[in-house]
């Protein structure tokens, strides 16, 4: 994919969400789903919001953050130009997510004060703090598992969560070995 250098202006942000010419990224559908966001919603916020920070990055290119509000609700939207000149959305997330403010308050992993590992966001440039996920879903050879009480870092801003190599290892090993505490159900949508 091509990607433009110079960050989209507002006025270009809103003639793309006009007329459905966009793209959003898996991080946007994870706020979809948990239902924390809708489309309405966040094509609200990029057509009546304002450009609050150009983020520069040398591989992706240029992005705008947009701040706007849609049903009583703060909405970040970061976007991009894409190839033939699509809108990227790679990330919308809320400024006061409530899942953040739980997450906050749990015990750092191994139950006690260590150094933090994780520094700043690769996706939004928020700070991480370190947590014990009650639940992280892991892709191995098309099949999903979910482990428990995982160490990991937490993006504050946008929610992205992060494992260091060793703990992915770990779960990797677990899986498989085939090491199961038992079995949950799992809701399924079918597109077409």
């Amino acid at each position: 994919m091509l990607i433009e250098s110079a960050a989209p202006e507002i006025d270009w942000i809103r003639e793309k969400v006009r007329s459905a010419h966009y793209q959003i990224s898996e991080h946007v559908i994870k706020f979809l789903m948990a239902g924390l966001l809708t489309v309405p919603q966040m094509e609200t916020a990029l057509l009546t919001g304002q450009v609050v920070e150009i983020r520069r990055h040398p591989k992706r290119g240029d992005s705008a953050l947009v701040r706007g509000n849609a049903q009583d609700k703060t909405i970040l939207v970061l976007c991009a130009k894409g190839h033939d000149k699509w809108l990227i959305i790679s990330l919308a997330y809320l400024t006061v997510h409530p899942e953040w403010a739980e997450l906050q308050c749990a015990k750092p992993y191994g139950g006690k004060s260590m150094e933090n590992p994780y520094r700043k966001c690769f996706f939004c440039g928020g700070d991480i703090d370190s947590i014990t996920i009650g639940n992280f879903d892991y892709r191995l050879e098309g099949k999903l598992y979910v482990i428990k009480n995982t160490p990991a870092g937490l993006c504050l801003q946008c929610g992205e969560k992060y494992v260091t190599a060793a703990t992915a290892k770990k779960i990797n090993a677990l899986i498989e070995a085939g090491e199961f505490s038992g079995t949950e159900e799992v809701r399924v949508m079918q597109y077409s």
